[in-house]
């Protein structure tokens, strides 16, 4: 498998982008006209698993993923599917004491105003 080789590329293809495998695999064949889709979607899933790239799956199970690994929230503009990351740090009200959370999945569904 060529993780080392690619990662480096998909990282960059990636940065500030919320990209499905299959628009990963787009822009990277562009670079390696050698490039297997399967060999981008193991290559991704590894970086998932190391912690370099994070999943978002949204409601119709379609995964997106991003550099942004940090708990955030994602704005989706329900009219152009515009994803945007809500930087802030994410506070949880009335959480119990003694639960600790370790992640934080959040899409907030909505229309961007002009």
């Amino acid at each position: 498998m060529k993780t080392h080789y690619y990662r480096d590329d998909i990282m960059k293809i990636c940065d500030k982008n919320h990209l499905t495998v299959e628009e990963i695999f787009e822009k990277l064949s562009k670079i390696y006209d050698d490039a297997w889709k399967s060999t981008v979607y193991r290559n991704v899933e590894e970086m998932v698993k190391s912690w370099d790239l994070k999943k978002v799956v949204w409601v119709w199970k379609k995964a997106y993923f991003e550099t942004n690994i940090w708990n955030h929230i994602h704005l989706i503009d329900i009219n152009t599917w515009f994803i945007m990351d809500l930087q802030d740090e994410v506070m949880i009200p009335n959480l119990p004491k003694n639960f600790k959370m370790t992640d934080l999945d959040i899409k907030l569904f909505g229309e961007f105003s002009s």
